[in-house]
Protein backbone atom coordinates (compact mmCIF):
# COMPACT_ATOMS: atom_id res chain seq x y z
CA UNK A 1 0.00 0.00 0.00
CA UNK A 2 1.56 3.34 -1.23
CA UNK A 3 2.83 5.67 1.94
CA UNK A 4 1.36 9.25 1.30
CA UNK A 5 1.25 10.47 4.06
CA UNK A 6 3.71 13.03 5.37
CA UNK A 7 3.98 14.66 8.94
CA UNK A 8 5.28 18.38 9.03
CA UNK A 9 6.08 19.93 12.83
CA UNK A 10 7.20 23.12 11.11
CA UNK A 11 6.62 24.42 7.79
CA UNK A 12 9.49 25.89 6.33
CA UNK A 13 9.10 28.23 2.81
CA UNK A 14 11.24 28.56 0.25
CA UNK A 15 10.82 31.70 -2.15
CA UNK A 16 11.00 31.43 -5.91
CA UNK A 17 9.61 32.50 -9.65
CA UNK A 18 10.18 35.79 -10.46
CA UNK A 19 9.59 38.31 -8.78
CA UNK A 20 12.19 37.23 -5.60
CA UNK A 21 9.72 39.33 -2.87
CA UNK A 22 11.31 39.52 0.35
CA UNK A 23 8.36 37.79 11.54
CA UNK A 24 9.99 37.94 14.12
CA UNK A 25 11.07 35.01 15.94
CA UNK A 26 8.49 33.42 18.33
CA UNK A 27 10.60 31.19 21.35
CA UNK A 28 6.82 29.66 22.28
CA UNK A 29 3.63 29.07 20.52
CA UNK A 30 1.25 32.44 20.46
CA UNK A 31 -1.85 32.30 21.52
CA UNK A 32 -4.59 32.49 19.02
CA UNK A 33 -5.39 36.28 19.45
CA UNK A 34 -1.81 36.68 19.40
CA UNK A 35 -0.91 35.46 16.20
CA UNK A 36 -4.43 36.92 14.62
CA UNK A 37 -2.80 40.37 14.96
CA UNK A 38 0.46 39.77 14.16
CA UNK A 39 0.61 37.59 11.16
CA UNK A 40 0.76 39.49 8.25
CA UNK A 41 -2.15 37.31 6.12
CA UNK A 42 -4.75 38.91 8.76
CA UNK A 43 -3.82 41.78 11.08
CA UNK A 44 -2.46 45.26 9.60
CA UNK A 45 -0.13 44.14 7.04
CA UNK A 46 -3.78 43.35 5.03
CA UNK A 47 -4.04 47.09 4.16
CA UNK A 48 -3.19 47.71 0.36
CA UNK A 49 -3.82 43.94 -0.21
CA UNK A 50 -6.42 43.99 -3.27
CA UNK A 51 -7.52 40.23 -2.53
CA UNK A 52 -6.74 37.18 -0.15
CA UNK A 53 -7.86 33.77 0.56
CA UNK A 54 -7.06 31.96 3.55
CA UNK A 55 -9.48 29.22 3.26
CA UNK A 56 -10.64 29.28 6.65
CA UNK A 57 -14.55 29.71 6.27
CA UNK A 58 -14.79 25.83 6.34
CA UNK A 59 -16.47 25.52 3.19
CA UNK A 60 -15.25 25.03 -0.28
CA UNK A 61 -16.18 26.85 -2.52
CA UNK A 62 -14.97 29.74 -0.54
CA UNK A 63 -17.30 32.94 -1.52
CA UNK A 64 -17.09 34.67 -4.82
CA UNK A 65 -15.22 31.19 -5.97
CA UNK A 66 -16.09 28.19 -8.36
CA UNK A 67 -14.95 24.67 -8.47
CA UNK A 68 -15.42 22.17 -11.13
CA UNK A 69 -16.02 18.28 -10.56
CA UNK A 70 -14.66 15.84 -12.30
CA UNK A 71 -13.96 12.92 -9.68
CA UNK A 72 -16.68 10.28 -9.91
CA UNK A 73 -15.37 9.22 -5.95
CA UNK A 74 -15.70 12.82 -4.78
CA UNK A 75 -12.08 13.49 -4.31
CA UNK A 76 -11.94 16.92 -5.27
CA UNK A 77 -11.22 20.20 -4.09
CA UNK A 78 -11.75 20.50 0.16
CA UNK A 79 -10.88 22.68 2.97
CA UNK A 80 -9.48 21.30 6.24
CA UNK A 81 -6.18 20.39 7.53
CA UNK A 82 -3.92 17.32 6.37
CA UNK A 83 -1.31 15.54 7.05
CA UNK A 84 0.89 17.80 5.12
CA UNK A 85 -0.22 20.72 7.63
CA UNK A 86 -1.34 24.35 7.49
CA UNK A 87 0.80 27.35 6.43
CA UNK A 88 -1.53 29.80 8.07
CA UNK A 89 -5.22 29.23 10.51
CA UNK A 90 -6.15 26.34 10.41
CA UNK A 91 -7.36 25.09 7.28
CA UNK A 92 -6.03 24.76 3.86
CA UNK A 93 -7.61 23.84 0.57
CA UNK A 94 -6.38 20.58 -0.50
CA UNK A 95 -7.24 17.92 -3.05
CA UNK A 96 -6.77 14.24 -2.20
CA UNK A 97 -5.63 11.49 -4.26
CA UNK A 98 -7.55 8.83 -6.27
CA UNK A 99 -5.69 5.13 -7.30
CA UNK A 100 -8.98 4.63 -9.94
CA UNK A 101 -10.66 7.49 -10.30
CA UNK A 102 -9.69 10.35 -13.00
CA UNK A 103 -9.07 13.71 -11.21
CA UNK A 104 -9.25 16.97 -13.36
CA UNK A 105 -10.55 19.09 -10.69
CA UNK A 106 -10.77 23.03 -10.84
CA UNK A 107 -11.04 26.28 -8.03
CA UNK A 108 -11.23 29.73 -9.41
CA UNK A 109 -12.18 32.88 -8.97
CA UNK A 110 -12.15 36.33 -10.78
CA UNK A 111 -9.84 38.96 -10.13
CA UNK A 112 -9.74 43.04 -11.37
CA UNK A 113 -6.30 43.69 -12.78
CA UNK A 114 -5.28 48.09 -12.31
CA UNK A 115 -2.00 47.84 -12.58
CA UNK A 116 -1.57 51.55 -11.76
CA UNK A 117 1.62 51.84 -12.43
CA UNK A 118 3.47 49.11 -10.82
CA UNK A 119 3.76 45.46 -10.65
CA UNK A 120 0.67 43.18 -9.71
CA UNK A 121 1.46 40.23 -9.07
CA UNK A 122 -0.60 36.85 -7.62
CA UNK A 123 1.31 34.79 -5.12
CA UNK A 124 0.43 31.90 -3.45
CA UNK A 125 1.55 28.47 -1.13
CA UNK A 126 1.69 25.11 -2.58
CA UNK A 127 2.91 22.08 -0.77
CA UNK A 128 3.04 18.87 -2.92
CA UNK A 129 4.73 15.22 -3.42
CA UNK A 130 8.37 15.46 -5.37
CA UNK A 131 10.62 12.57 -6.47
CA UNK A 132 8.57 10.08 -6.57
CA UNK A 133 6.26 8.55 -9.20
CA UNK A 134 3.00 10.22 -7.64
CA UNK A 135 3.70 13.73 -8.48
CA UNK A 136 4.30 12.71 -12.07
CA UNK A 137 1.04 11.20 -12.25
CA UNK A 138 -0.85 14.32 -11.82
CA UNK A 139 -0.61 18.11 -13.25
CA UNK A 140 -0.95 20.76 -10.59
CA UNK A 141 -1.44 24.00 -12.26
CA UNK A 142 -2.40 27.58 -12.54
CA UNK A 143 -4.50 29.30 -15.17
CA UNK A 144 -5.61 32.69 -15.87
CA UNK A 145 -8.01 33.01 -18.64
CA UNK A 146 -7.57 29.39 -19.42
CA UNK A 147 -3.74 29.16 -19.94
CA UNK A 148 -1.25 27.90 -17.85
CA UNK A 149 0.95 30.33 -16.55
CA UNK A 150 2.22 28.16 -13.43
CA UNK A 151 2.98 24.39 -12.98
CA UNK A 152 3.99 23.00 -9.81
CA UNK A 153 6.76 20.07 -10.58
CA UNK A 154 8.61 22.32 -12.30
CA UNK A 155 9.27 24.70 -9.72
CA UNK A 156 9.04 22.55 -6.36
CA UNK A 157 12.20 22.42 -4.39
CA UNK A 158 10.92 20.04 -1.30
CA UNK A 159 8.62 17.02 -0.79
CA UNK A 160 5.27 18.56 1.38
CA UNK A 161 6.76 21.87 2.54
CA UNK A 162 5.10 25.20 1.76
CA UNK A 163 6.84 27.19 -0.91
CA UNK A 164 5.76 30.36 -1.80
CA UNK A 165 5.13 30.94 -5.36
CA UNK A 166 4.78 34.54 -7.96
CA UNK A 167 2.77 35.02 -11.20
CA UNK A 168 3.30 38.76 -12.73
CA UNK A 169 -0.23 39.82 -13.57
CA UNK A 170 0.55 43.19 -15.17
CA UNK A 171 0.30 42.15 -18.64
CA UNK A 172 -3.67 41.64 -17.95
CA UNK A 173 -4.04 45.32 -16.66
CA UNK A 174 -7.25 46.55 -16.96
CA UNK A 175 -8.50 43.72 -17.39
CA UNK A 176 -11.07 40.98 -14.83
CA UNK A 177 -9.40 37.67 -15.04
CA UNK A 178 -10.03 34.02 -14.14
CA UNK A 179 -7.72 32.63 -12.34
CA UNK A 180 -8.13 28.78 -11.79
CA UNK A 181 -5.91 26.05 -9.77
CA UNK A 182 -5.79 22.61 -11.62
CA UNK A 183 -5.17 19.40 -10.56
CA UNK A 184 -5.46 17.18 -12.81
CA UNK A 185 -4.53 13.12 -13.37
CA UNK A 186 -5.02 9.62 -11.47
CA UNK A 187 -2.78 7.97 -8.80
CA UNK A 188 -1.55 11.26 -7.62
CA UNK A 189 -0.71 12.54 -3.97
CA UNK A 190 -2.01 15.22 -1.77
CA UNK A 191 -1.16 18.70 -2.94
CA UNK A 192 -2.57 21.42 -1.39
CA UNK A 193 -3.01 25.57 -1.66
CA UNK A 194 -2.74 28.02 0.51
CA UNK A 195 -2.82 32.30 1.51
CA UNK A 196 -3.71 33.22 -2.10
CA UNK A 197 -2.77 36.85 -2.26
CA UNK A 198 -3.29 39.32 -5.52
CA UNK A 199 -1.16 42.29 -4.31
CA UNK A 200 1.33 45.31 -5.77
CA UNK A 201 4.15 42.90 -5.14
CA UNK A 202 5.35 44.41 -2.14
CA UNK A 203 5.37 41.46 -0.42
CA UNK A 204 3.59 39.96 2.42
CA UNK A 205 5.33 37.18 2.55
CA UNK A 206 4.77 34.96 5.57
CA UNK A 207 7.96 33.74 8.24
CA UNK A 208 6.35 31.37 10.48
CA UNK A 209 7.27 31.05 13.93
CA UNK A 210 10.75 28.90 14.48
CA UNK A 211 10.92 26.10 16.32
CA UNK A 212 11.44 26.02 20.14
CA UNK A 213 15.14 25.91 21.26
CA UNK A 214 15.08 22.35 21.83
CA UNK A 215 13.76 21.10 18.72
CA UNK A 216 16.75 19.39 18.28
CA UNK A 217 19.67 17.87 20.70
CA UNK A 218 22.40 20.64 20.03
CA UNK A 219 19.56 23.15 21.97
CA UNK A 220 17.91 20.82 24.50
CA UNK A 221 17.34 22.07 27.81
CA UNK A 222 19.36 20.46 30.72
CA UNK A 223 17.46 18.59 33.47
CA UNK A 224 19.40 19.29 36.87
CA UNK A 225 20.19 17.41 39.77
CA UNK A 226 16.69 17.11 42.02
CA UNK A 227 12.65 17.72 40.97
CA UNK A 228 12.35 19.45 37.59
CA UNK A 229 9.02 20.34 35.71
CA UNK A 230 8.52 22.32 32.19
CA UNK A 231 6.00 23.34 30.41
CA UNK A 232 6.18 23.08 26.62
CA UNK A 233 5.04 22.93 23.11
CA UNK A 234 5.65 20.75 20.30
CA UNK A 235 3.23 22.66 17.89
CA UNK A 236 6.29 23.90 16.16
CA UNK A 237 8.98 21.34 16.76
CA UNK A 238 9.94 19.31 14.10
CA UNK A 239 10.08 15.06 13.92
CA UNK A 240 13.44 14.99 13.74
CA UNK A 241 14.01 11.78 16.68
CA UNK A 242 11.83 9.07 14.76
CA UNK A 243 11.26 5.68 16.08
CA UNK A 244 10.47 2.58 13.65
CA UNK A 245 8.02 0.06 14.84
CA UNK A 246 9.03 -2.23 17.66
CA UNK A 247 11.55 0.53 19.38
CA UNK A 248 12.31 0.60 22.50
CA UNK A 249 8.79 2.17 23.42
CA UNK A 250 7.00 -1.00 21.46
CA UNK A 251 5.84 1.12 18.74
CA UNK A 252 7.17 4.01 16.55
CA UNK A 253 7.15 7.37 17.17
CA UNK A 254 6.55 9.91 14.15
CA UNK A 255 5.48 12.93 15.90
CA UNK A 256 7.11 16.59 16.39
CA UNK A 257 9.42 16.31 19.61
CA UNK A 258 11.59 18.39 21.96
CA UNK A 259 14.55 17.37 23.89
CA UNK A 260 16.05 17.54 27.51
CA UNK A 261 19.38 16.15 28.77
CA UNK A 262 20.98 14.67 32.22
CA UNK A 263 24.02 13.43 33.07
CA UNK A 264 24.10 10.38 35.04
CA UNK A 265 26.86 8.01 36.50
CA UNK A 266 25.82 4.59 36.84
CA UNK A 267 22.97 3.35 38.67
CA UNK A 268 21.84 7.19 38.95
CA UNK A 269 18.00 7.06 38.97
CA UNK A 270 15.90 9.75 36.53
CA UNK A 271 12.28 9.42 36.68
CA UNK A 272 10.77 11.70 34.08
CA UNK A 273 6.79 12.19 32.67
CA UNK A 274 5.01 13.61 30.36
CA UNK A 275 1.32 14.65 30.37
CA UNK A 276 -0.81 16.20 27.36
CA UNK A 277 -3.92 15.87 25.06
CA UNK A 278 -2.33 13.66 23.00
CA UNK A 279 -1.13 9.97 21.90
CA UNK A 280 2.36 10.75 23.83
CA UNK A 281 5.68 8.60 23.22
CA UNK A 282 8.35 9.43 25.72
CA UNK A 283 12.04 7.83 25.38
CA UNK A 284 15.54 7.84 26.21
CA UNK A 285 18.78 7.80 23.48
CA UNK A 286 22.44 7.99 24.12
CA UNK A 287 22.96 9.12 20.50
CA UNK A 288 21.08 11.72 18.77
CA UNK A 289 22.12 10.39 15.43
CA UNK A 290 20.66 7.12 15.90
CA UNK A 291 17.52 7.18 17.69
CA UNK A 292 16.34 3.93 17.39
CA UNK A 293 19.69 2.18 17.56
CA UNK A 294 20.55 4.02 21.11
CA UNK A 295 17.31 4.30 22.29
CA UNK A 296 17.68 2.65 26.19
CA UNK A 297 14.21 3.16 27.52
CA UNK A 298 10.85 4.25 26.58
CA UNK A 299 7.10 4.08 27.50
CA UNK A 300 4.11 4.40 25.07
CA UNK A 301 1.49 2.42 27.24
CA UNK A 302 -1.62 5.14 26.48
CA UNK A 303 -3.45 6.68 24.15
CA UNK A 304 -6.00 9.38 24.94
CA UNK A 305 -4.48 9.90 28.11
CA UNK A 306 -1.21 11.35 26.56
CA UNK A 307 0.38 10.51 30.29
CA UNK A 308 3.96 8.04 29.90
CA UNK A 309 6.17 7.67 32.69
CA UNK A 310 9.94 6.13 32.71
CA UNK A 311 12.01 5.40 35.80
CA UNK A 312 15.39 4.67 34.26
CA UNK A 313 18.43 3.92 35.69
CA UNK A 314 21.81 4.46 34.14
CA UNK A 315 24.03 1.18 33.29
CA UNK A 316 27.05 3.50 32.64
CA UNK A 317 28.05 7.30 33.25
CA UNK A 318 27.30 9.62 30.37
CA UNK A 319 25.11 11.91 29.01
CA UNK A 320 21.21 10.79 28.35
CA UNK A 321 18.71 12.45 25.70
CA UNK A 322 15.06 12.72 26.70
CA UNK A 323 12.89 12.57 23.85
CA UNK A 324 9.65 14.04 24.43
CA UNK A 325 7.26 13.11 21.41
CA UNK A 326 4.03 11.58 19.95
CA UNK A 327 3.25 8.00 18.71
CA UNK A 328 1.98 10.14 15.33
CA UNK A 329 0.96 13.40 14.36
CA UNK A 330 -0.20 14.59 18.09
CA UNK A 331 0.36 18.22 18.87
CA UNK A 332 -0.38 20.83 21.84
CA UNK A 333 1.01 21.79 25.41
CA UNK A 334 3.33 19.20 27.02
CA UNK A 335 4.28 19.38 30.66
CA UNK A 336 7.37 17.44 31.66
CA UNK A 337 8.46 16.23 35.09
CA UNK A 338 9.97 14.28 37.12
CA UNK A 339 13.22 13.84 39.56
CA UNK A 340 16.54 13.69 38.71
CA UNK A 341 18.32 11.68 41.40
CA UNK A 342 22.22 12.03 40.07
CA UNK A 343 24.30 14.40 41.18
CA UNK A 344 26.41 15.17 37.43
CA UNK A 345 26.35 18.58 35.69
CA UNK A 346 26.98 19.01 32.23
CA UNK A 347 28.07 22.10 30.06
CA UNK A 348 25.12 23.64 27.60
CA UNK A 349 24.85 21.56 24.70
CA UNK A 350 27.45 22.56 21.84
CA UNK A 351 27.52 21.86 17.94
CA UNK A 352 30.36 19.99 17.58
CA UNK A 353 29.42 16.57 16.44
CA UNK A 354 26.57 16.48 18.67
CA UNK A 355 28.23 16.48 21.45
CA UNK A 356 28.61 17.63 24.53
CA UNK A 357 31.75 18.25 27.15
CA UNK A 358 30.97 17.36 30.29
CA UNK A 359 33.24 19.01 33.96
CA UNK A 360 32.38 17.68 36.79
Amino acid sequence: MKMRKVILAVMAIALMVTPALASEKAAQKMDIETFMANNPFHGPAMDGRDYFEGFEGGVMPPAGWTVGVVNAAGNTWSVGSTSAGVLEGAATAFCPWDTPNFSDETMSFDQMIDVAGGEYVLSFYMAGSLGNDWDLNVAETVEVNGTTVFDFDSNVTASFVFEQFFVDLSAYDGQMVNITFRYAGIDGDLHVVDAVMVDDGTGYVFTPPEAPENDTCEGAIEILPGAFSFMTDNTLANNDYPLASGSCTGYSATGNDVVYYAYLETDELLEVSMQCGFDASLYIITDCADAMGSCVAGADNTVSEGLEEISFMAPADGLYYIIVSAYSSGTGPIEVYGTNHGGGIATEPTTFDGLKSLYR
